[in-house]
């Protein structure tokens, strides 16, 4: 590996190192690159030839960094137009630049400047925060899985922000996503001599879409012998076929991960977006111990969408595969589980993802990207919502605890020491109310769930006292909640946990539930019904509350 070379990249991709393109080209030149239909058509996940565009010459191409790297020159630089179907446009193109495609004398000095010939500058239409690339690598770095490097990038051409005039969002800002090219696999896998595959939607490792999958130029061979080979063997010999000439130890990692983005467009949900890499050293007619496939992520773009569910989905095969495996399943569960309290971990989100979103939204900002704070806040629910989901897939929380927080406030549940009203010849009791997380974790704010009769318990971290649903009402009409020590008479104790939308479906998740005394049927409501310290309640209510972890 070239440090020199993948310490210029790490400076390149800092987040908040705003890269600058200008592009100088004939107008005519770059009409044709942006205006250019892709060979095959639009949408043709059906090609069977290689390039979909032409690559053409720009005059020159000057970057500069504002951090990295001082303002640099290159003549003859190649430009391509990238993207056939969901981020297609003629008047905001994604772009690719190869720096050194008609100028050899270029390779050199591109690759001591930023450690790389190669830039590509994704639009974002299809995600109008600008921050899903960015973040979805990120939590990819964080699962241990390959993930591109990614900041952001104002382009222009022969001076004029691209978009500029037109209906496009944010004209000249771009997502500069590092593309899987040599150093990407040297970084990530520490080898570059494997064979590398693109697989877009409906390819997978099967026959019918063998001639389909495209074969990357950087492969040492282009026969595609090895992927032949993986896909015959899985063909005979199902998972342990597949466990052979794949890497699913990683696969299941990426599989959990998929889930916790929403990746509905990865390869569980759409076999599409995913490059499968043979970590080895390729030869020419391979057997079992020449073929150890690994799955690469990409396009995270539309990834933490509130409109899609946390789903473990199964259109790909070794999805298939694994899901409808008892052992391989419960290695999933297990995955999830471990990125839950790790990668969507609360210690994760504080340190690591917080000061994140900071920095991309000041970035963004003074891009002059749109709305970001309400953007980000949208993308930050997700996140909060990928650790509930896991919850809710994967088991509810332990010793540990975990917040219950109400979707519209995103106040949480909290086990106060003020006494309920007093009942002669009763010990104390305690009232549950709402309030705003505060900035540490406290104890009281947290709750664990265990197995318990017809549904689970709900224990305060704090006391270990029991939530009790009581038959006591409020001034108000309303059934009590409150923390008693254990006092599981009539089912008081007990409470079920019950996914919103979709109901009853055992791999698809919202992120959000419902939280029910077995006892009584009513939910638990974050009302307004004061305490005699002016506490808002937490009571049972026939309309119970949207709530979900954290």
């Amino acid at each position: 590996m070239s440090a020199q070379e993948q310490h210029a990249l790490d400076s390149l991709y800092e987040i908040d190192n705003v890269l600058t393109v200008d592009i100088v080209m004939p107008r005519a030149d770059w009409d044709a690159v942006r205006t250019e239909e892709p060979a095959g058509g639009r949408c043709n996940f059906d090609w069977t030839g290689r390039s979909r565009f032409t690559w053409r010459k720009a005059t020159s191409v000057e970057i500069s960094g504002t951090k990295f790297p001082a303002r640099t020159s290159f003549a003859e630089v190649g430009i391509k137009k990238k993207s056939f179907c969901g981020s297609f446009s003629n008047d905001k193109p994604c772009l690719h630049l190869d720096f050194g495609k008609f100028r050899d004398a270029n390779k050199p000095l591109i690759a001591n400047l930023i450690g790389s010939r190669y830039l590509t500058l994704d639009n974002s239409v299809q995600d109008s925060t600008f921050v899903r690339q960015p973040l979805g690598y990120k939590l990819l770095e964080l699962a241990g899985l390959p993930h591109s490097r990614c900041n952001f990038a104002r382009v222009r051409v022969n001076g004029i922000l691209i978009g500029q005039g037109t209906a496009a969002p944010a004209p000249g800002v771009f997502v500069n996503a590092e593309p899987v090219m040599p150093r990407y696999l040297e970084r990530n896998f520490g080898n570059v001599k494997g064979n590398l595959y693109e697989l877009e939607h409906n390819d997978d490792f099967v026959d019918g879409r063998f001639d389909f999958i495209g074969v990357e130029d950087l492969s040492k061979f282009d026969d595609k012998a090895d992927l032949r080979f993986a896909i015959d063997h899985i063909a005979a010999y199902g998972l342990a076929g597949a466990a052979e000439v794949f890497d699913l130890d990683q696969f299941i990692k990426l599989y959990a991960m998929e889930f916790f983005l929403k990746h509905w467009d990865g390869y569980s949900g759409n076999t599409n977006n995913t490059y499968a890499y043979n970590d080895v050293d390729a030869v020419t007619s391979p057997g079992a111990g020449d073929v150890k496939f690994k799955l690469i992520p990409w396009g995270v773009d539309q990834t933490l969408q509130p409109a899609r569910h946390f789903a473990v989905r199964t259109s790909g095969l070794l999805a298939k595969l694994v899901r409808n495996d008892g052992s391989r399943g419960v290695q999933l569960s297990d995955q999830i589980r471990t990125y839950r309290d790790t990668v969507f971990g609360r210690k994760t989100q504080q340190e690591v993802l917080t000061p994140l979103f900071e920095r991309m939204g000041a970035v963004l900002t003074g891009l002059g990207v749109p709305d970001v704070p309400a953007q980000l806040i949208t993308v930050r629910k997700q996140l909060r919502l990928a650790t509930s989901a896991g919850y809710l897939c994967a088991g509810l929380p332990g010793p540990d605890g975990a917040y219950v927080r109400e979707d519209a406030t995103n106040e949480c549940l909290h086990a106060s020491t003020e006494p309920i009203p007093a009942v002669p010849g009763t010990p104390p009791n305690f009232e549950v109310v709402h309030r705003p997380r505060p900035g540490a974790v406290e104890d009281s704010d947290l709750w664990s769930f265990g197995a318990l009769g017809a549904g689970t318990s709900v224990t305060s971290k704090a006391t270990g006292r029991f939530l009790h649903a009581s038959a006591m009402t409020s001034p108000q009409g309303h059934q009590l909640l409150y923390t008693c020590a254990a006092s599981n008479s009539d089912h008081a104790d007990e409470f079920s946990v019950t996914n919103i939308d979709p109901v009853g479906d055992d791999s698809s998740f919202s992120g959000y539930f419902t939280l029910s005394s077995i006892r009584t049927g009513q939910g638990a409501v974050f009302g307004t019904d004061p305490t005699q310290d002016g506490s808002p309640r937490v009571y049972q209510g026939a309309a119970p509350s949207k709530l979900y972890f954290t």
